[in-house]
């Protein structure tokens, strides 16, 4: 369940107030830099609409590898210790899904990662996955550097 403060900041957002207009009417003392913290990883709303059918894509991507992935893990892993270290990666691919779904930085920043060492696994590396993989770690990357330029990271000084 989401914050009720991400809640707010997610809601001034679609109205497409920018981030630091946002950061003062929401920053108190008590929560600077929570505001700052979410704001940093919460992308503005234009470029959010402008990137959807990258992100629509890159999500597709995640979830047929999830479901190959679990139904591989169903299909051939005979012990339990097999069942639930064949589970790590599509439990991980679930929590991606999670923070791209609710646009977090965080997901856009590990999965090129993770897809990048995904191919080092033997059976990721069949013909449609390889690719799949390879375009997953291209595209995150990429709507990562777009949806959180540096430029629009805030730097409020916090007075102590």
């Amino acid at each position: 369940m989401a914050n009720p403060l991400e809640k707010e900041i997610t809601s001034q957002l679609r109205q497409n107030l920018g981030k630091k207009v946002i950061y003062k009417n929401l920053a108190s003392d008590q929560n600077r830099e929570e505001v700052q913290h979410m704001l940093n990883n919460l992308p503005a709303e234009a470029l959010n609409r402008k990137m959807l059918p990258l992100r629509i894509v890159l999500l597709i991507l995640l979830v047929l590898l999830t479901i190959k992935q679990f139904l591989f893990i169903y299909v051939v892993e005979q012990s339990s210790v097999d069942l639930m270290l064949g589970l790590i990666g599509p439990l991980i691919h679930v929590y991606i899904l999670r923070e791209l779904l609710r646009n977090h930085r965080l997901g856009y920043q590990i999965l090129p990662i993770l897809a990048l060492l995904a191919l080092l696994r033997p059976e990721n590396r069949l013909t449609p996955d390889t690719y799949m993989y390879i375009g997953m770690a291209l595209l995150s990357g990429s709507l990562y550097l777009i949806l959180f330029p540096k430029r629009d990271k805030l730097n409020m000084k916090l007075s102590t």
